[in-house]
């Protein structure tokens, strides 16, 4: 008897827990060799690959799925502000160790409601579940904030993404599908097997 679920198991699990509290979600296959969800609950901030959830008056805060996988792995997350803390848009509110230090800012200024220390003591969250409990940090913007405005709706996140290079590398092989890349990658390749 073996207590290790198989693939399909955790998959279907997954699929009950993740999708019914997200609701529809939009889907990219072969994005850097993986499959992405993209929850059509929230806006979407590219570069930084942050999402963003209205909460009432608040605003909730996480690194989507894509940005988890560019990232390799989330490893560990430190916070840089405390609860209560007003910020500026733009400032740095934690740091993530992934294959290089990533930091998250803010994207609007206001004040810090929560941090979810749970990611500081389990930060395989980030890959489990980036769209609920992974959720990085909330906050409460200054002044009446138009979200449409400053964001991406889910449709022109998906767009945005597509366009990416790591959409252009299904496989998700080493060295992506730039050029430039694929030439450093095959030749430390032939150098490791001559």
């Amino acid at each position: 008897m073996s207590f290790e679920r198989s693939k399909v198991e955790r998959k279907a699990e997954w699929n009950r827990r993740y999708k019914g509290t997200h609701g529809k979600m939009l889907i990219i296959e072969g994005f850097n060799g993986h499959r992405i969800e993209i929850p059509e609950d929230r806006y979407y901030l590219s570069g930084p690959e942050l999402w963003i959830r209205e909460n009432g008056q608040t605003l909730v805060v996480g690194l989507t799925q894509a940005g988890v996988v560019l990232a390799g792995r989330v490893a560990s997350l430190e916070y840089l502000v405390e609860e209560g803390q007003v910020v500026s848009s733009g400032d740095a509110v934690a740091f993530a160790v992934t294959n290089k230090v990533k930091y998250i800012e803010v994207p609007l200024a206001g004040n810090i409601l929560n941090l979810n220390s749970s990611l500081v003591h389990h930060p395989r969250l980030f890959q489990e579940d980036p769209y609920g409990k992974a959720w990085i940090f909330t906050f409460r913007p200054s002044g009446t904030i138009n979200l449409s405005g400053h964001f991406l709706d889910p449709t022109s996140y998906q767009q945005r993404l597509l366009r990416s290079e790591p959409s252009g590398n299904p496989q998700g092989l080493k060295g992506g599908a730039s050029p430039t890349c694929r030439t450093i990658y095959s030749g430390i390749r032939g150098q490791k097997e001559g």
